[in-house]
């Protein structure tokens, strides 16, 4: 065998984990090389096992380790860890970083042009993080780190052969880590609060229904803005449990207005695509019903119309579902995408909520305007439900008003509340609404 290999690892050829990082421990001290490090792994590996079966998934990475680091003139020391996880240290002597970048992304183009002739049905991408480690003094497990956490920084990034860490590169995936860590934390310490914005009928003038809006809170009682986990949670996956908090606590917001005797109006939830297009979303939903015995005409659900265009086909069935269950569904963002008239008029859909741009941007002009008038006028007579989002002026509502909107949602009437403010401003007493806010 070729020395500078040391053995033990998951792999033929490949060393344990103490043994990778004392080796490479030792080749830094004596400073005999310039050392990268690298951090692999390949996309849709369980693609692999599912068609083609696990011995092929086993030969994988068992060429993945011979082609990449036993084999390779260049590698130092290697180590496999779990099945499909790979860290090595390659010497960089009289290479710069670029060579070094533009070797291995010849080394993927090579060995992805491998995999797709022999595995056609699955897309396989090498993922490669690389750290150049000339600060001696960092230790070797932080610097192995920092190649894995370049790697990490590509995911979904099919575009991108390999990555070289740097602080800039790395920070949004250090943040997007340290948000869903906290997002854990305050699940588990009840920090996830439901505010409630009102959606009034200006007709009746009172409280015809409510949006219940996700706020989280720091461990010091401040308020994190939506904008700075929400999307997090949607890249990394975790949105699914936030739906399901939402779910359960506007189920009990719901249930504990009701014991205190009170008949509340109904309230939407938005709901993200990954939990719309999952299998057991109605199961849940009649679970909640059945745990706070709410009559389901007063949860409605939320969706954006894009993702409503997009991933139609993948959620119809439950759509279907669910209204047969008499929950309504809302269209959220109306005028965000670019629907067709068509697809307009065969959205499974029971409410149509206009985009805030609407009343931010189209109603300035004349021909702004002449399109919200028709739209509302159309959207009527095919029997949907409107509410109009955004609405900040007194011209602008009484714009949408003549229109015929009649249910209106925006910071003119009121800002999202915290619920039990929500209750005793539109609960206690009467409902009349007296004034814009």
């Amino acid at each position: 065998m070729r020395s500078g290999i040391v053995m033990g690892g998951c792999y033929l050829g490949m060393a344990g984990h103490d043994v990778f990082n004392n080796k490479v421990r030792e080749i830094v001290n004596t400073n005999e090389h310039r050392v990268v490090l690298l951090a692999l792994d390949i996309s849709n590996f369980k693609y692999i096992n599912d068609f083609y079966g696990m011995d092929e998934g086993d030969k994988v990475m068992q060429d993945i380790a011979d082609f990449y680091f036993i084999n390779e003139p260049l590698c130092l020391a290697s180590h496999g860890i779990g099945f499909d996880q790979f860290r090595g240290a390659y010497k960089a002597d009289n290479m710069t970083d670029e060579d070094v970048v533009e070797y291995i992304a010849r080394k993927n183009r090579i060995f992805e042009k491998e995999l797709s002739e022999r595995y056609p049905l699955v897309y396989q991408h090498v993922y490669v993080g690389l750290y150049f480690y000339d600060d001696l003094s960092l230790d070797v497990r932080m610097a192995v780190d920092r190649a894995n956490l370049a790697k990490k920084s590509t995911k979904g990034r099919f575009d991108i052969p390999c990555c070289v860490y740097s602080a800039d590169n790395c920070n949004e995936y250090l943040e997007h880590m340290d948000m869903s860590n906290e997002f854990v934390r305050a699940c588990e310490e009840e920090r996830i609060e439901i505010f409630l914005q009102p959606k009034i009928s200006v007709s009746h003038n009172c409280v015809a229904g409510a949006e219940a809006l996700v706020r989280m809170k720091t461990r010091a009682g401040e308020l994190i803005s939506p904008a700075r986990f929400v999307p997090v949670l949607e890249h990394t996956g975790m949105i699914g449990k936030l739906d399901d908090i939402m779910l359960d606590k506007t189920f009990a917001f719901q249930r504990q207005c009701i014991d205190k005797g009170i008949k509340p109006v109904p309230v939407s939830v938005n709901i993200s695509r990954q939990r719309f297009t999952s299998e057991d979303l109605l199961k849940y939903m009649l679970q909640l019903q059945d745990k706070y015995q709410i009559d389901s005409s007063l949860i409605e659900l939320e969706i954006l119309e894009t993702i409503f265009i997009d991933a139609l086909d993948a959620m119809i069935d439950v759509i279907n579902a669910l209204r047969a269950k008499g929950f309504k569904i809302n269209v959220d963002d109306f005028g965000s995408g670019y629907s067709s008239l068509n697809q307009i008029a065969n959205i499974p859909a029971d409410i149509i909520k206009f985009d805030r741009v609407f009343a931010s941007r189209s109603l300035k002009s004349d021909k702004g305007r002449q399109v919200i008038k028709s739209l509302i006028e159309m959207l009527k007579m095919v029997e949907y439900q409107l509410v109009f989002e955004g609405v900040e002026t007194k011209e602008e509502l009484d714009t949408v008003v003549s229109y015929g909107c009649d249910v209106i949602q925006g910071f003119y009437f009121d800002r999202p509340l915290p619920a039990n403010e929500f209750v005793n401003k539109y609960y206690t007493g009467s409902r009349e609404i007296t004034n814009g806010t």
